[in-house]
């Protein structure tokens, strides 16, 4: 039901008639009547601002004694039509047409373009409202409203872009799912309904996915296109958890056939797909249906030809020309010209569009504000429609890219690859995958290369053991294997194809047959180019091909494969078997170089990210064989490090002339913007920080398995300390710091329990800690209940306790040294977990071990916005910079 707000302190009034759904990046505790009351109290720009963050499909109405102005939704879903000679607004067509009979557009008035031009109908007098316009009933008159100023997303990063694109993206969705609705969405094989699914995968238990099919594949182009959805479509099943249904079209006389026709004849004025509403109808037959459709894209993608040379409005009138050629020969050309100038003056393109480009806007308001919002007409008879991208703030988002990246879609990869990466690989409306699409695209560019030919295979691999000695097996074949008296942490294997005679690109597959989710975490398979590692994916995690290109090499690029042994099964045939990889199809296409080096994968998520191209790879008993050359001065340098358990990835930075060395340590890490992938906080301070730095991640915050928090807890049997301490203590020495002063653990909250654990394990060390968790088992019950459902046997807290006193409790670790380590402890006390639970604990180990709490030194401060988060970040750096461990 429609919702009147009056508005305070005037005498006027907001009205809300639809599904309107707040997605603003800031929450609001009202509806969204109420909020854009409050907005209009203070001000038309700020009702304005509050109108760009509304999704849904609604009408607003903002009124006084003199009359009413009407905002159709961002992209104009809601359909307006008015007349002013009949004084009437109203959603559909008809419903002016019924109530005051308007003549019949002709051809000669130009009838069969007029869905495709500005405003026209096919009632002379009956005109549509487009998107960012609002229309004045007053005196009948439209304004633009929008665009106000310059893009505000133009200077964000693509990262910040997608962010708030998600964050806005799920905040409609949870005031969707709010209203008990019965959530449906098509999946299709196309990208529009796969970036839909990726964004909506926090919600995808609320949804019932639907493709609708053919019964049979009748070789016809319908029935073939219906038939590669379908496959396209168990592909993504395949990936993703999801509630799923087909049903089959084609089936006549459904029921209720005839009444539906008859109401689609009053509700719409165009066909697009009215053959699939019977089927709909009859599917879901329940009243409370919203369908999500993945429209409004094309405005972002550049649809109709965007491009640097075309924003004028002589190209505009040739775009509008082409859209209306329906018209041609009907209409006189003199009458197509006015109307084309007619609607440039009605419709605002005629004056500053603050850096917007016109084609963009043109498709928005005229493509996606009169043909789609018919298509929903349409399919109103059978259920309700939800368009989550229609919210202007993230059409503007999706506008703020390159026209170059827009065309390509950029931004809708980028947000399945944040959403849910691996709905990226499936072909799009394609039988082959994302690799061989892109493979293949490339490959049959013109003039791109001269000759291809086969790379062979160097005859031997070289493993080398942990003692770093090597020796060569020849397997008389294109295999490559761990053998198995070589099977343990740390070992490599390494097959090299010959090295490229010219510039081009290298491609080829490897295929191990052995796939099984208990073996994961036993041994990895990497690409490497020169010796860089450039790829790297799980042993056991697939078993069909990878295929791997490496475009962009030069002449004596040297492309390699290794294997990197991670737990100890040394004598096992079974494993060595396991291990055992196939290389083949080596090919070198001979090509003019256009690019640097690149990498591509059809394996998902095995491509290094930005910056971590470099990694080393090394045992934790082999830390010390790096030397200073590994690290580039002001050059964050990955480095993981292979335990008999895990991978601990570190972060480090050699910073000039620098002789002391901080560890930061993480504290908890959100695994929706992780997702999986290693995070090293505050590491973007780096340059701000006159020291060396080693940051630390929890490898168990990585990973399938990937926990927010787990205080160096990866399972009952196995605490990361140890083997982290050996890593940083000998990074840190290849570092410059090899002495105790010169070291320096910082962590705050969990990462304060990591560096304080750190701390006993080099204890001429010193500690700086903020708002630490001493005891990890006293913590948000949530975070301690995953860690130990997922890693410790389920085991209840106290008996954790009891059973591992110094693991759970790190002033218990610290108890049992025999000197006085040097820790300085910041507390919140306006935090209440901090003063209730870890400073009177830090109170009675001071009380309990006087000697050793000594040089422990408690520094509070009351922050109550802050609670238990750590300190700002100039406070942090101040601390850091001021307690600089001395020479």
């Amino acid at each position: 039901m429609p919702e009147v707000i009056p508005v305070e302190g005037a005498n006027r009034w907001v009205l809300v008639h639809g599904l309107c759904l707040h997605a603003g990046l800031e929450e609001i505790e009202v509806s969204p009547a109420e909020h854009l009351a409050r907005m209009a109290a203070l001000g038309e720009r700020e009702f304005l601002d509050a109108l760009d963050s509304l999704g849904g499909r609604h009408v607003i109405l903002l009124g006084d004694n003199h009359g009413f102005r009407v905002f159709n939704d961002a992209t104009g879903m809601r359909s307006v039509y008015f007349s002013e000679g009949g004084s009437l607004v109203a959603s559909h067509l008809r419903l002016i047409a019924d109530a005051h009979p308007h003549p019949i557009r002709n051809d000669e008035q130009g009838r069969q373009g007029a869905m495709a031009g500005w405003d026209r109908t096919p009632f002379v007098g009956i005109s549509s409202l487009l998107p960012n316009h609002y229309l004045d009933v007053a005196d009948w008159s439209v304004r633009r409203f929008y665009p106000r100023e310059t893009n505000h997303y133009e200077g964000w990063s693509t990262a910040r872009k997608v962010e708030a694109f998600r964050d806005m993206w799920n905040r409609e969705m949870r005031h969707l799912v709010a209203t008990g609705s019965k959530l449906v969405m098509s999946l299709t094989g196309g990208a529009d309904s796969r970036t839909g699914l990726a964004l909506s995968m926090d919600h995808v238990d609320d949804i019932e996915l639907f493709t609708y099919t053919a019964k049979t594949n009748t070789g016809d182009k319908w029935s073939k296109s219906m038939t590669r959805d379908k496959h396209l479509v168990e592909e993504i099943k395949a990936l993703a958890p999801l509630q799923h249904r087909y049903f089959h079209v084609g089936t006549k006389n459904l029921p209720r056939t005839a009444e539906i026709n008859a109401s689609l004849e009053k509700n719409t004025w165009q066909s697009h797909g009215r053959w699939l509403v019977p089927h709909y109808a009859n599917a879901y037959p329940q009243d409370d249906v919203v369908h999500l459709r993945g429209n409004a894209y094309e405005i972002g993608r550049a649809y109709w030809g965007t491009n640097e040379w075309n924003d004028d409005l002589e190209s505009l009138q040739q775009l509008y020309r082409k859209r209306t050629k329906r018209d041609k020969g009907l209409e006189s050309e003199e009458s197509r010209a006015a109307d084309f100038h007619r609607g440039v003056r009605r419709w605002e393109f005629d004056i500053p569009l603050h850096g917007f480009h016109r084609w963009d806007l043109f498709y928005w308001e005229t493509r996606s504000g009169r043909w789609l919002a018919e298509i929903l007409n349409e399919t109103d008879v059978a259920f309700e429609t939800c368009v989550p991208m229609n919210v202007r703030a993230m059409v503007e988002i999706s506008l703020a890219f390159s026209i170059q990246e827009r065309s390509e879609g950029y931004l809708f990869s980028e947000l399945i690859n944040s959403g849910y990466p691996v709905l990226n690989f499936p072909g799009k409306n394609d039988y082959r995958n994302l690799y061989e699409q892109t493979r293949d695209e490339r490959l049959t560019a013109t003039a791109l290369h001269v000759a291809e030919s086969p790379l062979p295979l160097e005859p031997e691999f070289t493993v080398t053991t942990v003692a770093g000695k090597t020796h060569s097996v020849n397997p008389g074949n294109e295999n490559i294997h761990i053998p198995r008296e070589d099977f343990v942490p740390g070992a490599r294997v390494e097959r090299s194809l010959r090295t490229a005679p010219n510039s081009g690109d290298v491609t080829f597959t490897l295929t191990s047959p052995y796939c099984h989710a208990k073996a994961e975490g036993h041994w990895l398979y990497q690409i490497c180019v020169d010796r860089r590692p450039v790829a790297r994916w799980d042993g056991a995690a697939r078993r069909r091909p990878v295929h791997v290109t490496v475009s962009g090499v030069t002449a004596g690029t040297r492309v390699s494969i290794q294997i990197l042994a991670l737990r100890a099964h040394p004598g096992a045939a079974s494993w060595e078997t396991a291990s055992r990889a196939r290389i083949t199809d080596t090919i070198f296409t001979e090509r003019i170089p256009r690019q640097s080096l690149q990498v591509a994968t059809d394996m998902p998520g095995s491509l290094f990210e930005y910056g971590e191209e470099g990694v080393h790879t090394v045992h934790v008993d082999h830390v010390g064989d790096l030397t200073t050359d590994s690290f580039a001065v002001d050059s964050p340098q990955r480095v993981d490090v292979v335990t008999t358990n895990c991978v601990i990835p570190l972060l480090v930075v050699r910073r000039a002339s620098a002789q002391n060395t901080v560890v930061m340590c993480n504290g908890a890490v959100d695994q929706d913007i992780s997702d999986g992938r290693p995070v090293f906080q505050r590491s973007t301070w780096w340059q701000e920080i006159n020291q060396n730095q080693i940051y630390v991640c929890d490898p168990a915050t990585v990973g399938d398995q990937a926990l927010s928090l787990a205080w160096g807890q990866y399972s009952l049997k196995y605490t990361v300390i140890p083997d982290t301490s050996r890593a940083v203590q000998a990074l840190a020495c290849l570092l410059g710091s090899a002495h105790p002063n010169q070291r320096a653990y910082f962590g705050s909250s969990a990462g304060g329990f990591i560096a304080l654990s750190l701390l006993f394990h080099d204890p001429h060390a010193r500690a700086l800690v903020n708002n630490a968790q001493f005891d990890w088992t006293r913590w948000f019950a949530p975070a301690v209940n995953s860690l130990r459902r997922k890693r410790l046997g389920n085991r209840l807290p106290a008996d954790l306790r009891k059973k591992y006193p110094q693991r759970t409790n790190v002033l218990n670790l610290l108890s049992t040294l025999s000197m006085a380590p040097r820790v300085d402890y910041w507390v919140n006390l306006a935090s209440e977990h901090d003063r209730e639970i870890d400073y009177p604990e830090f109170q009675r180990f001071k009380k309990q071990f006087p000697q050793i709490a000594k040089n422990m030194r408690c520094q509070k401060y009351k922050d109550a916005n802050a609670g238990h988060n750590p300190m700002s970040k100039s406070d942090t750096l101040e601390l850091i910079s001021r307690h600089e461990p001395k020479n």
